[in-house]
C-alpha cells in the first residue's frame, strides 16, 4: 500500500509537497555564501533522522547569512530531523 500525501504515517518531508518546500529553500539559499544548501540536499536525499552540526558552523552561518540557519533549522524540524549540536 502506498501512503497518500495526507497520510499521517508518511514521514513529513519526503512526499511531493515537501519537494516544493525543499526547492524553495534551496532557491533562497543560492544567494548565500554558505554550504547550507549542501546540507539540505544531503538530508533530503538520504532521508536521515538526525544530523550533527558543529556550534562553530552555526555561528558562522548566523554571521555570514543571517536568518538562513533559522530557515534550514525550521525545515529540518518540519521533517523531524533531529539536530545534534557538537
Amino acid at each position: 500500500m502506498v501512503a497518500a500525501a495526507s497520510d499521517p504515517r508518511e514521514p513529513r518531508g519526503f512526499g511531493e509537497r515537501s519537494d516544493a518546500a525543499t526547492e524553495e529553500l534551496l532557491q533562497a539559499l543560492r544567494t548565500t555564501r554558505t554550504d547550507l544548501a549542501k546540507l539540505v540536499r544531503r538530508v533530503h536525499q538520504r532521508h536521515v533522522s538526525a544530523v550533527a552540526v558543529s556550534s562553530n558552523a552555526i555561528a558562522r552561518w548566523q554571521n555570514d547569512a543571517p536568518g538562513a540557519w533559522e530557515c534550514v533549522h525550521e525545515w529540518l524540524m518540519a521533517r523531524r530531523v533531529r539536530v545534534v549540536q557538537c
